[in-house]
């Protein structure tokens, strides 16, 4: 009766914390998205003093035929975007978890290395991170090869090709190395979270591990990760809803040339919509793949 009551009792506190949220979407998001769908649904014309939705000759779902059917290009970044989201995101929290572990030790100029690590997040972010990014990507190699990136991993996959890697493999480690500089600049919020998550557990449970003479890997399975493992699953929203509406994501350029330079409005919109979904998508599989960790690493804690 008391856990029962007690569920209740966080059930309304978690409702209280979430009603700001749900006031300020109906407030300022319900309307722009129901005029997105408007406009998908149909082809937005400016007009002096205003603008017209005009009827689709193709059908009322005429735009989102020609982002599916007709435009590859669109598809074909669509595609690439989640694939490559699909390795690198497990790579990302993999690098801020065992970054986050050794920064929660304590070691002389911690408070230094923390803050190097989130400094990008501290000095900008956006359209002006970009920028730095490319100039950085710009400075020339040490050969002097004229090769535009500062990670040369032309050798490297010479010779994991040569070793018989397979080459899809072969192009995701190489991938990873060629952008380390990226994979360093975008974790500064993620180390951030498992940092929080490391400090939240009590330090009784690890002198009691020592007392019971558990090493350090079986610290980690059996204390510190049932632990963290729901700050997983916030990891992994973070990092995929980052990466896939980040200026530098290519879907999200196309969809910008497209109602930017091209002024084709509707078929912008459309898109929009369809790049919704599947992120809504991806985040509901991430949620259901995670779930089942996160019940059991509870129980166990």
């Amino acid at each position: 009766m008391k856990q029962g009551k007690l569920k209740k009792r966080r059930d309304a506190v978690g409702w209280i914390f979430i009603l700001p949220w749900l006031a300020g979407l109906l407030i300022f998001f319900a309307q722009p998205i129901v005029s997105l769908v408007r406009y998908s649904l149909a082809n937005f014309k400016l007009v002096d003093g205003g603008y017209v939705l005009e009827k689709l000759s193709s059908g009322v779902f005429g735009q989102y035929t020609r982002a599916l059917a007709e435009d590859p290009e669109f598809l074909q970044l669509l595609t690439s975007s989640v694939a490559d989201l699909l390795y690198q995101a497990p790579i990302l929290v993999f690098f801020c978890l065992f970054t986050a572990l050794i920064l929660n030790r304590d070691f002389h100029g911690r408070i230094v290395i923390r803050t190097i690590f989130f400094l990008p997040i501290i000095i900008t972010s956006g359209v002006l991170a970009e920028m730095i990014q490319q100039n950085v990507a710009e400075i020339p190699t040490m050969a002097s090869t004229g090769v535009s990136n500062i990670f040369d991993v032309t050798v490297l996959t010479q010779q994991l090709l040569e070793s018989g890697m397979p080459s899809g493999i072969v192009n995701v480690l190489t991938g990873a190395v060629s952008n380390i500089a990226d994979l360093v600049w975008k974790s500064g919020i993620q180390i951030l979270v498992f940092l929080a998550a490391l400090l939240s557990i009590p330090p009784v449970y690890y002198e009691v591990a020592k007392v019971e003479g558990a090493s350090g890997w079986e610290t980690f399975w059996k204390i510190t990760f049932p632990i963290i493992s729901p700050f997983v699953l916030i990891v992994l929203v973070y990092t995929i809803v980052d990466d896939l509406t980040s200026y530098s994501n290519q879907v999200m350029r196309y969809i910008t040339t497209q109602f930017r330079q091209n002024m084709d409005y509707s078929y912008a919109a459309a898109m929009s919509l369809l790049y919704f979904i599947v992120i809504l998508v991806l985040l509901g599989l991430v949620f259901l793949l995670c779930r089942r960790m996160i019940t059991g690493g509870e129980k166990r804690a």
